[in-house]
Parts: structure tokens; C-alpha cells; sequence
């Protein structure tokens, strides 16, 4: 799978621009990775923690958990039930729409129990601990898939069977350390295919087919999705969190649009101009913006951790002067507008 971000950041002081040239890139690559396999039998699949709601009933986790704070359409099969919105006990737990058991859960909040793999831990002591493999294999419905890993894949999201489920970990590779652990059936994975692969025997499935107000429903659910994961990770890395931009998120949801609909992938537009044009459009007045772009990753959550592991994007997630973030997500299409208004 391969996955598209780019970046810009420019400063408006008064009557004075200064444009700094974006920089279309690819996940960084220049970094290896060390994979230990164990020696001895220390992986063991736990029987409770936040793994042991994989299958569990609807009703059985908001007894646990309670009603969510927010529930999620996606364009996979299943609703995200939102928890714990800016802690570190941030949780999204996947719903199916037809079974209504868990068939996926994203951990983000460091307080959650994710054992063993502890969010915040070093790779290299996780990877003590669990066997990992630069492919898998898997069979769905009589289609004998493989996945297979880069050095990028397996630097920043590596892959693990775990018991009849995977796990998909989540790392912040400037940092060496865990950010967030995904679970996922086989019916997720294939769905997503967060990786290159090949398949005999038979045949994918489909994508799902979303009306306009479907898509519209998923894609606003997107972008609050991370306007929140962004903010936790500003708050874990000692940065403040951003306020929400209405305004500023039109500008971004009509960028991502554009993008998709025309076939096209940059900052500057020759329909409807550069960062500064679009804020200025939407009547963003500000002292300072940014502007980080992605396209063809599986989700939200995805887009994130990529543009934390790009040394140019983590600057503008993690950048101290930024108050508020707009966010628009257009299918797989994704933007996130920084601005520091004037007032500020």
C-alpha cells in the first residue's frame, strides 16, 4: 500500500508573506529497524485487558464502558464507540453493523491496559516479547492472502497474529516508542489492507458502497476523529491542545475535495490557490498557518501516525505556536489547516 502526505507552513505578519515551498514526500525511510525474535515461549495472548473485548457483544461493552461518547460511522462495516475524548484513556472500540460485536479496537490513551504491549514502551523491549515476521499470511474465504512488510511498515506498524486476531502496533519512530495498538479480525485487515499484498484462490472484497450522505456522515466523523487523536498526542508530547476552527475545517474539507475530485495531490491549486487564498476565502484571519495533506491510507487513525513519523508534518502537529486546527477528510483524502489567529 502505498501512502501520499505532504506539507507547508508559511507565517502572514502584517503586509509581509513568507512562503515556505512544500515538500511532497514519502514516509521517511531512512531508519532500521532491529526485529529480535524470542528465543523462548515469553508470548502469551492474555485473557483480559483491553484485547479480551475483541468479540464481545454491544450491550457487553457499554455495560463495561457505558454509552459512548460519541458513535462513529465507517466505511467498513462497523461504528466506532468513542471513549475518553482528550485523556490518555482514549479508546475506539468497533462495532459491527450486522453482528454488533467488536471486530476492531484502536488504543491510544496510555492508561488503557494493553498488555504486552505497553503503550509508551521501547520497540525494542516489546520485540522481545512478541514473534514478528516481515509477511503473514492469512486465509479468508478460501483466498490464501499474504501481506508483506517494508522496513517502513515494520518500523512504525508492524503486524502480529494474536490469537485468532492481529495486532497492528503503533509506533513513533523519532521517539523508539509505542503511540497506540490496533486489534483487528480478519474481515478489518483484509478490508484495510494497510499493506502491500499478494492473493490466490479466489478473490477481495469489494468496498462497501456509501450513499452521498453516508460518505458525508463518515467523513465528518473522520476528521473529528483526528482533531481528538492529535490533540492527545500534543498533550502527551507537553504541547497544548488546539481549539476547533469551523472555519478553518471548511477550508480543509474543500481542499480534500478538490483534491479527490480532480486527481490531484499538492498545496497549490490552480482552481481555488494556495493555503493562504483557501484560509483567506473562508475568512481565516491569522497571524501564522500550516497545512499537513494525506491520501490513500485505510483511515483517520492511519493518517495520524503518518504524519507523526514525518520529521516536517510532526512539526506542524506538534508546533507550540498553533492554537487552533481545522480538519476535512473527503473519502481518502485528508487535510488538517494550523492557524494562529491574529487575536492570539
Amino acid at each position: 500500500m502505498i501512502f501520499f502526505i505532504a506539507i507547508i507552513v508559511f507565517v502572514l505578519t502584517f503586509a509581509f508573506t513568507l512562503i515556505g515551498p512544500p515538500t511532497n514526500q514519502k514516509a521517511d525511510n531512512n531508519h532500521s529497524v532491529e526485529i529480535t525474535t524470542p528465543t523462548q515461549s515469553t508470548f502469551k495472548v492474555p485473557n483480559n485487558g483491553i484485547f479480551s473485548y475483541m468479540g464481545k457483544s454491544k450491550k457487553e461493552i457499554i455495560e463495561k464502558f457505558g454509552e459512548p461518547e460519541r458513535i462513529d460511522p465507517t466505511n467498513e462495516g462497523y461504528q466506532w464507540f468513542i471513549y475518553g475524548r482528550g485523556s490518555e484513556k482514549y479508546i475506539q472500540i468497533g462495532i459491527d453493523n450486522k453482528s454488533e460485536r467488536v471486530t476492531s479496537i484502536y488504543a491510544l490513551g496510555k492508561q488503557l491496559k494493553t498488555d504486552p504491549f505497553i503503550i509508551e514502551k521501547k520497540s525494542r523491549d516489546i520485540y522481545k516479547k512478541v514473534p514478528l515476521s516481515d509477511t503473514v499470511s492469512l486465509n479468508y474465504k478460501g483466498t490464501k492472502i499474504d501481506f508483506e512488510f517494508n522496513e517502513d511498515d515494520l518500523m512504525v506498524r508492524p503486524l502480529i497474529k494474536f490469537g485468532k486476531y492481529w495486532v497492528q502496533l503503533n509506533f513513533d519512530h523519532m521517539t523508539d516508542r509505542l503511540v497506540g495498538v490496533r486489534y483487528m479480525t480478519d474481515e478489518v485487515l483484509v478490508r484495510q489492507r494497510p499493506y502491500s499484498l499478494t492473493y490466490i484462490g479466489g478473490s477481495l472484497p469489494d468496498p462497501l458502497k456509501l450513499s452521498d450522505d453516508e460518505w458525508d456522515a463518515v467523513n465528518q466523523s473522520e476528521a473529528i476523529e483526528i482533531f481528538d487523536i492529535s490533540n492527545i498526542l500534543r498533550t502527551r508530547y507537553s504541547v497544548k491542545p488546539l481549539d476547533w476552527n469551523k472555519s478553518a475545517s471548511d477550508a480543509a474539507y474543500k481542499h480534500s475535495q478538490e483534491m479527490k475530485e480532480k486527481n490531484y495531490f499538492s498545496h497549490d491549486s490552480k482552481w481555488s490557490g494556495d493555503l493562504a487564498k483557501r484560509l483567506q476565502k473562508e475568512k481565516v484571519q491569522f497571524q501564522l498557518a500550516g497545512e499537513n495533506i494525506a491520501a490513500k491510507y485505510p483511515d483517520g487513525v492511519a493518517v495520524v501516525i503518518g504524519w507523526l513519523n514525518s520529521e516536517d508534518h510532526r512539526k506542524n502537529l506538534l508546533n507550540e505556536e498553533f492554537t487552533e486546527l481545522g480538519v476535512g477528510v473527503y473519502k481518502d483524502n485528508y487535510t488538517q489547516d494550523f492557524v494562529t489567529p491574529f487575536s492570539n
